[in-house]
């Protein structure tokens, strides 16, 4: 696509300032937020122009350099914080490799380490670059920060007609560098229900996927002291953690939700979900333990046959087709210089790209519906539900402000802490008739985290985002795009405001939150092409609240939330009233649901986009080892994958699977080298026999 010009990217930015400096007029005199503005105005025209001086030098490079890079809306890493070990070159056209991994992230480092544990040479490539062992990437606690910066593909979805208001788009983070969303997320471990894995087994025909089959996965990838050997590892590459030091407010929700009817949990990732506990997060000697750092990095040194390449980005699978055959035979890359080739494998490309990019690169390649493949002059070798099955966790957040400012505190006493630190795990009653109705237990549907920042930067962001809805939001639903530039622009001043300490201080008042998710939502979104470009994004739907239900559900999840807040042990640090004014628990029913679609996001959990299935299921594109419906030697290992969403975060079960699919492949890699050096390929699942059903597009589309 053309890029806009400099006066197109700018005139929309400056009407938005113009406009927002009317807003603080009162009778024609400036109100003392007006006045703020104007003092702030010379600074923030520096920093358009600046940001307008990157954009003109921006349109001269290829993407993947720093000039392009800096070019997101939060560019926060330095330049020099990007390595340059891995950059993928010319010379991988000439590569001998026996598997290719598309996508350095939570399922695919572990897939990558599994292969090359088996003695084959497999070749890790990654659209990002390098930053996964920079300052801002390892501490967990700057994750808000991370968010559309240079270490984040930027997504946004499509206008949600549910949400309020009408046709509100939101953030779709999807990590971009080595490590992948492992690198940016809240580094949270939790594994999901065990129920959830039977369900894949039993009800969806995934053989080898019930808890007991997965449990010896989840033990071999996680490092964790002090808890049952029965479900927890202690010697695998992840290392697992609570926060450290304990923390008196921690303790003070827990004491809520005993009060309120819950039991405690010492151990949700164990053999049940249900019930209050402690956070554990991902962590090793107090930062972030992302993908590649903990399943890769170690490999380097003593696997010379596991290559890495980064800033190499992947434009779609090559596919032979011959006597009804479809063989994936490796893929084509675009690399940083913008040089295109191509690079063969001799057994098996795995795609792990992720729930958004995955599908997107199926469908490039000719694999998906065909009416859709259609639109965009693609050919159709393989005509199969891609993107058809989207499933996300939302979230509602709820700010509130202490009784007491930020206590001066040590950074290396929270450093480990992306601030999640604990969570009731609790059933609505909705999800037990829908239990009676599946004859099957579901474990939990309704997750409530507290969280609590030691330090300013909730603030700010919370200060930042309200900010953004009162001057913005009467003029358009989307005015982080339509304002891009502008956003940029504040954000940039305001963090260079932050270096000065008096700035600083005034951003010391004490944030905390209860977040309500929705963990067995029902609505059902798309991931379709928006041309055939692979450097446009695809257009992304979650079709948030589609389904009636799961607005519901949010209403029980509020008022179970609700009684929580209110009670003694919490409102003793904090009020419970609500920055953003907070509907009572008896409440009107419209009131809360009112709320609930005005502050609904994601909580960028997207799966199920290429389900595995029964052999011959429509609903299917892979079969339960991943294997792509039809076609030899491609297969797919993501959260993607899914058949449908586990019952919370979703980066443990990411990982497991990589692990599960990469054991499964090596011990075929093992056990038929001999053969496969001699020709054969791996076996194609079938295709469905029925045909399949076409997903009508929305018009927002």
């Amino acid at each position: 696509l053309k890029p806009p010009s400099a006066m197109e990217t700018a005139a929309p930015s400056l009407l938005c300032a113009l406009t927002a400096l009317g807003l603080r007029l009162v009778d024609g005199r400036f109100t003392a937020a007006g006045k703020a503005m104007l003092g702030a105005l010379p600074l923030f025209l520096m920093q358009m122009l600046g940001r307008l001086r990157q954009l003109s030098e921006a349109k001269k490079k290829h993407p993947g350099t720093a000039e392009q890079r800096a070019m997101c809306l939060n560019p926060v890493i330095d330049k020099q914080d990007f390595e340059e070990r891995f950059i993928g070159t010319a010379d991988l056209e000439s590569g001998d490799f026996d598997y290719i991994v598309v996508g350095a992230g939570s399922a695919g480092c572990p897939l990558a380490a599994r292969l090359a544990k088996s003695g084959a040479s497999v070749l890790l490539l990654e659209a990002g670059g390098e930053a996964h062992r920079s300052r801002e990437v390892q501490m967990p606690k700057r994750m808000y920060g991370l968010w559309q910066s240079e270490v984040d593909w930027g997504f946004r979805s499509v206008p949600q007609e549910h949400l309020l208001p009408r046709g509100r788009v939101i953030d779709l983070e999807r990590g971009k560098t080595l490590g992948g969303s492992s690198a940016i997320n809240y580094n949270m471990w939790v594994r999901g229900a065990p129920e959830d894995y039977d369900r894949w087994a039993e009800e969806f025909g995934c053989s080898g996927w019930s808890y007991n089959e997965v449990l010896p996965h989840f033990k071999s990838i996680e490092s964790l002291e002090g808890y049952d050997p029965r479900y927890r590892g202690d010697s695998g590459p992840v290392k697992v953690a609570e926060n450290f030091p304990p923390m008196e407010e921690v303790e003070d929700f827990m004491r809520a939700c005993e009060a309120t009817g819950a039991e405690r949990n010492p151990d949700y990732n164990a053999a049940k979900l249900p019930g209050a506990g402690l956070t554990q997060f991902n962590t090793a000697r107090g930062g972030r333990e992302d993908c590649f750092s903990a399943f890769i990095e170690p490999l380097l040194r003593w696997y010379p046959k596991l290559r890495v390449a980064s800033e190499s980005f992947c434009h779609k699978v090559l596919l032979e087709e011959a006597e009804g055959q479809v063989r994936a035979t490796g893929v084509l890359l675009e690399l940083r210089t913008g040089q295109l080739i191509t690079v063969k494998c001799r057994h098996e490309v795995i795609l792990s790209a992720g729930a958004v990019l995955t599908p997107q690169l199926l469908m490039l390649s000719g694999i998906g519906e065909k009416e859709h493949l259609k639109e965009h002059g693609i050919r159709c070798l393989r005509d199969l539900p891609v993107g058809q099955n989207m499933q996300d966790h939302p979230f509602v957040p709820s700010a509130l402000l202490g009784h007491q400012r930020t206590p001066e505190a040590p950074g290396a006493q929270y450093r480990n802490s992306s601030s999640m630190n604990a969570q009731l795990f609790w059933q609505s009653d909705l999800d037990k008739q829908r239990e009676k109705k599946l004859q099957r237990s579901l474990g939990a549907d309704i997750q409530i985290i507290f969280l609590n920042r030691p330090d300013s930067s909730m603030g700010v962001k919370a200060g930042l985002f309200l900010a953004g809805q009162k001057l913005f939001g009467s003029l358009t639903p989307d005015y982080r795009s339509d304002y891009k530039l502008a956003a940029s622009a504040v954000a940039t001043l305001m963090r260079s405001l932050l270096k000065f300490q008096s700035v600083r201080e005034a951003f010391t008042a004490r944030f905390f939150s209860l977040t309500i998710v929705n963990n067995h939502n029902q609505s059902r979104g798309t991931v379709r092409l928006r041309s055939a470009n692979p450097h446009d994004p695809p257009l992304i739907d979650p079709k948030h609240f589609s389904d009636p239900e799961d607005l519901e559900a949010f209403v029980q999840g509020y008022r179970r939330m609700m009684a929580v807040l209110k009670h003694d042990s919490m409102t003793k640090h904090m009020d419970p009233t609500g920055v953003v004014p907070l509907p009572s628990a008896d409440a009107p029913q419209e009131e809360i649901e009112t709320y609930i679609l005005k502050n609904s996001q994601t909580t960028w959990h997207y799966s199920c986009t290429t389900p595995m299935g029964q052999l011959g299921d429509p609903k299917a594109v892979c079969d339960p080892e991943g294997r792509v419906q039809g076609v030899r030697n491609l297969r797919v290992c993501d959260a993607g994958l899914m058949p449908v969403i586990v019952s919370g975060n979703t980066n443990a079960a990411c990982v497991m699977m990589g692990d599960k699919v990469g054991a499964m492949m090596a011990r075929d890699y093992a056990g038929d080298t001999a053969q496969l050096s001699s020709g054969r390929d791996t076996a194609a699942a079938p295709v469905p026999a029925a045909g399949v059903v076409p997903v009508a597009l929305k018009s927002s589309l």
